[in-house]
């Protein structure tokens, strides 16, 4: 299944080509057509995870740039302000960003800049600036436009949020590939994987995946518990935090008796 998955781009370009070959003898003009696999549909979360690489590959039927952008669901995003009074650094205003997305990772062939205008961009999702000043803040912040600095700033530095020009490679004008470096801290849910054909200021093609983060092992049996049975889980730790502190409270007399 997966070895059908890494040909099929190849595959789709030979017959891409075909297509073409066909067309150009009776005359035809074909439409722009883009073809996108990833090898994979799904990426394991364990408590072990520390990110990974996710390859994105196809083929085009018409020459242009590439643009590949992989996104997460919104994930709200706490951020709290650090106040300096003195020689002591206080916790001050805390704000919660809402409806932003929590992973956006954006891969292009050439600078954006001179691939789309700022509009399209912006109605693309493919200015990250923009995103974060779409986002609610909760409660609205009087300067407002230092905190979307701030939590730009900050997903950039994480590696949650990134915009790489000559990302995308292309070969002989048909077949392109990209890498993805997807952070540790990777939020759950399904993600979207959009891959844009682009020449001339327009998008002559798009694909559409989905590539699913799911939390695997024990960590996923705890949260499947918590969620089926919440008054079972809460017994269960109970007994837990009970037997640890216990044994704590053992160990600690032995100590101090010696």
């Amino acid at each position: 299944m997966r070895l059908g998955r890494l040909l099929l781009p190849v595959f789709c370009a030979l017959a891409l080509g075909v297509g073409s070959a066909t067309a150009a003898d009776v005359g035809a003009v074909t439409a722009p057509a883009l073809v996108v696999g990833t090898g994979i549909d799904k990426i394991a979360v364990t408590s072990r995870f520390t990110g990974r690489e996710l390859l994105v590959f196809g083929a085009l039927s018409h020459p242009g740039a590439v643009v590949v952008v992989l996104r997460s669901p919104p994930s709200a995003l706490a951020v709290t302000q650090k106040v300096q009074t003195g020689p002591i650094w206080l916790t001050g205003q805390k704000v919660t960003v809402q409806k932003l997305p929590g992973v956006v990772q954006i891969a292009a062939s050439a600078p954006l800049a001179n691939l789309l205008p700022a509009q399209r961009r912006q109605q693309l999702g493919l200015d990250l600036g923009d995103l974060v000043a779409r986002a609610q803040f909760v409660p609205e912040p009087q300067d407002r436009r230092r905190w979307e600095q701030a939590v730009l700033a900050a997903k950039e530095r994480t590696g949650s949020f990134a915009l790489k020009d000559h990302a995308v490679k292309i070969s002989d004008g048909r077949l392109f590939s990209a890498r993805l470096d997807l952070p540790a801290s990777l939020p759950l849910g399904q993600y979207s994987l959009t891959t844009y054909l682009i020449r001339d200021g327009q998008v002559l093609a798009q694909s559409n995946e989905r590539i699913d983060v799911e939390q695997v092992g024990l960590e996923q049996w705890v949260a499947d518990v918590a969620e089926r049975e919440p008054w079972l889980f809460g017994i269960g730790l109970t007994l837990l935090l009970a037997v640890l502190g216990l044994g704590l409270g053992i160990v600690m007399q032995r100590r101090s008796g010696s």
